[in-house]
């Protein structure tokens, strides 16, 4: 009976981890809903910024953004987007697959985005430059502006030969990809045609690249972090629809052996009494 009792408490407990992931399941399906919406409404407008700003880019001669053949790459600083929180299968891991065999301990450094990015940085030495912890579903302009002029003044003040950003790309509801975009220095695209051909730049384009530079990388900060938080809920979504699918099967197959067991031993403890009673009857 001892058996029984343990698989009864086992079979509880499953049951109750199941409501957990359930519940877990539908908070995430409602904030995945909500940002996504989020990223459809501005999508268009970040196409726009970047079409603009690789038109002012193509024309632009010479710029400390621009990058330059001769100069050299000593040292890099690499955004990492990851989420706060787990339980999001393989959403944070990828991300620290792709990025651990290309940051140089010696000379790199990490600007952290969720606690999972600091928590990565402190687990193997890296150095930490800063840090946002606050992102949420919520995640404003206003916070994303403010994290592009701290960046920006590194790039500035030559702290930084190189800033890139790690985020995760949201393909559709079940694939997501890490991808490295290269922030600074600007590397020109050239042949790419353009719809603005026929717009005029004043004062020159090298101006408007100093004075808008700043706009263009909130607008890519922005649009990064949304997307990674898109694919953040999406992939924890899945996670637990998929662990409460194991819970329910598990739950099942406990419960088949539950029953067969508890059958085996009803089985016995009547051939144990008719065994007794046919003792009995010969004595």
């Amino acid at each position: 009976m001892s058996n029984l009792s343990e698989l009864k408490i086992e079979i509880s407990s499953i049951k109750d981890i199941g409501k957990i992931t359930g519940a877990m399941e539908l908070v995430a399906t409602a904030k995945l809903k909500k940002i996504s919406k989020r990223m459809e409404n501005i999508q268009t407008y970040l196409n726009e910024v970047y079409d603009v700003f690789n038109y002012i880019i193509s024309h632009s001669e010479d710029s400390i953004y621009l990058k330059k053949e001769n100069k050299p790459i000593h040292n890099t600083l690499w955004i990492v987007i990851t989420s706060n929180l787990g339980l999001c299968g393989g959403y944070n891991s990828s991300i620290f697959k792709l990025i651990k065999p290309l940051i140089n301990k010696k000379s790199d450094s990490v600007y952290a985005i969720g606690n999972k990015s600091i928590k990565f940085c402190n687990n193997n030495d890296l150095t930490i430059k800063g840090s946002l912890t606050d992102v949420d579903v919520d995640f404003s302009n206003e916070q994303s502006r403010q994290l592009a002029v701290n960046i920006l003044d590194y790039y500035i003040k030559n702290e930084f030969d190189s800033i890139k950003i790690v985020y995760t790309k949201f393909i559709n509801n079940v694939t997501f990809e890490p991808k490295i975009l290269e922030m600074f220095p600007i590397t020109k695209k050239l042949g790419e045609e353009s719809s603005f051909e026929d717009v005029t730049l004043e004062p020159d384009p090298e101006t408007l690249l100093t004075t808008s530079v700043s706009m263009y990388l909130n607008t890519i900060l922005f649009g990064t972090i949304i997307e990674s938080l898109v694919s953040e809920h999406a992939s924890r979504r899945m996670a637990m629809e998929a662990a409460t699918k194991n819970g329910r099967d598990l739950s099942d197959s406990l419960t088949k052996l539950f029953n067969r067991k508890r059958q085996e031993n009803i089985t016995q403890e009547i051939s144990e009494i008719v065994g007794g009673a046919n003792a009995q009857n010969d004595n």
